[in-house]
């Protein structure tokens, strides 16, 4: 297959023909070869071939909560929104900290996904049931209500068995107590978060804080933890909760003061955020009005940070470094993902920088249709997406084959 294009390739935007052979970049130049015909010709105004995205940050729920989201129309909304490889979050139900629960999922995943993906496990009640999980894992989530259901000698036999596995740590990082409480200031993130920044300096853990909500927040990793990277949400850099009051604005951590989603939306320009994740956590309408937290994501988190290149906040090296690039590389992908180069996966996004439109949630491929950027007039938009070289998304509609995603960790 040959797609043809302005490309974004090593750091410039370049006019060339991407050869993909058995889902494997093999070739990138600026003429063709004689009797070789383009597949996909991209070489329009506006339009420009990125490094398919990679969002580290979703829940894809199927298990017992199929009725909100499932594997398949899960990865049909990566697709749409040009994402390339999802990881999935470990608070299921039943909870993904089991090898055979970590099995079920990778089998379920394996049958319905349209994209590649990354299982996240879950923190084990019993240490035999962590033993040899980084063969289907590619990191771990660390929940509050674990250091409340586990004792500290439990979570530190856990965290040290990662650091010599190599594998990444993820932290949502509220004070337990206070998390379980339901309360919502912003104390109890930036007390968890000097904690784990500090315990995980100690021992030596890869560390990676998830879903910040704050530049004090941002500032304490930065002092306590310089090697541990950062993550934002598109609706904590976006909305306030003046914006967007309680029950249907309700996620955790929660929304924060205007004051903090335009200092937290600075660190990001300023370079201080290392990458973006939606926390893609659908539920029904039912459920959001009832107070349930979190919003669907992954159909407008490029809408969202394309719009933000066009109002001059950020640039398109800004989103694939963002979006891409260091989540590849943080997570041990960017031998395969990452970048449009030679010997890269051909997982790549084709997006149409000039197209305006209004967000609407009824045609979203997620079985969560609402969202809390609904109506919101955004410039960029999704055109096409590839998966290891095969079209899976054109111009709104899923053209690829349900189960052709594949486990990240069986393809590295």
């Amino acid at each position: 297959m040959i797609i043809y294009g302005k490309a974004f390739i090593d750091g410039g935007i370049l006019e060339a023909y991407i050869t993909i052979e058995d889902g494997v970049i093999t070739r990138i130049s600026k003429t063709l070869d004689h009797g070789e015909k383009v597949d996909h010709d991209y070489m329009r105004c506006g339009h420009l071939i990125l490094p398919g995205f990679i969002d580290i940050h979703t829940h894809m729920r199927d298990f017992e909560e199929s009725y909100k989201e499932d594997f398949s129309t899960g990865t049909m909304a990566a697709a749409a929104g040009g994402v390339t490889v999802i990881f999935d979050m470990p608070n299921t139900r039943p909870r993904n900290n089991t090898l055979a629960a970590l099995e079920w999922r990778d089998d379920v995943a394996n049958s319905k996904a349209y994209v590649d993906y990354g299982i996240i496990y879950g923190v084990p009640r019993d240490l035999d049931n962590l033993f040899g999980y980084e063969e289907r894992a590619v990191a771990m989530k660390v929940y509050p209500d674990d250091f409340v259901e586990n004792s500290l000698d439990h979570m530190s036999d856990v965290l040290i068995y990662n650091y010599a596995k190599g594998v990444p740590t993820i932290y949502h990082a509220e004070e337990p107590r206070g998390y379980r409480e339901g309360r919502d200031d912003l104390s109890l993130e930036v007390e968890w978060t000097r904690y784990v920044a500090e315990y995980t300096s100690q021992i030596g853990v890869q560390s990676h804080i998830t879903h910040v909500t704050c530049c004090s927040v941002v500032d304490e990793v930065r002092e306590l933890n310089p090697g541990a990277t950062i993550d934002v949400t598109p609706h904590h850099i976006m909305l306030s909760r003046e914006d967007l009051p309680p029950p249907y604005g309700n996620v955790r951590p929660p929304l924060r003061s205007r004051e903090c989603v335009d200092c937290l939306l600075r660190d990001l320009v300023y370079g201080r955020v290392d990458m973006v994740a939606t926390d893609h956590a659908p539920h029904t309408w039912e459920e959001k009005m009832e107070g349930a937290n979190g919003f669907p994501g992954l159909e407008t988190a490029f809408p969202i940070l394309s719009t933000l290149r066009y109002k001059g906040f950020i640039s398109v090296s800004d989103i694939v470094r963002l979006y891409s690039y260091r989540p590849a590389e943080r997570f041990g992908l960017i031998d395969r993902y990452g970048a449009i180069r030679e010997g890269r996966y051909g997982s790549l996004v084709v997006v149409d920088l000039n197209r305006e439109y209004r967000i609407d949630p009824s045609k979203f491929f997620s079985k969560a249709r609402h969202s809390p950027f609904k109506d919101m007039e955004v410039r960029g938009a999704v055109v096409a997406t590839f998966v290891r070289g095969e079209p899976v998304y054109l111009e709104g509609e899923i053209v690829g084959g349900k189960g052709y995603g594949e486990n990240v960790r069986r393809l590295l």
